[in-house]
């Protein structure tokens, strides 16, 4: 198990999670996507989450496990600007997954 060693990031990670358990994916999504997506790109995704629900279960479960450091088995990054989590999907045997988290505009978002 590994978590992030930032407050804010681990703070980020957290509020995420309780998003999504409220299944407030319009919120999810303005909260989660990197800040230079337009409101198209936005709208694109908010658009497919809403309609593949496997998708939308996928994100749920892979910010759970980034947040509970369930599976991560390293986080590369200096963690001040940025984090990219490696861990091994939970649903999928032998998935290695990276997500990376910036900060930009004092604030942390998925990146790519």
């Amino acid at each position: 198990m590994v978590v992030t060693t930032n407050a804010k990031l681990q703070e980020k990670l957290d509020s995420l999670v309780e998003i999504m358990e409220t299944e407030d994916i319009e919120k999810f999504v303005r909260a989660f996507v990197p800040l230079d997506l337009s409101e198209e790109e936005i709208s694109d995704y908010l658009a497919r989450l809403k309609e593949d629900k496997s998708e939308w279960e996928n994100i749920k479960i892979e910010i759970k496990t980034i947040a509970e450091g369930d599976s991560v088995t390293k986080i590369e990054g200096d963690q001040v600007r940025s984090a990219v989590f490696f861990f091994q999907h939970p649903s999928f045997d032998q998935v290695d997954r990276e997500v990376e988290f910036v900060f930009e505009q004092s604030e942390w978002r998925a990146q790519g």
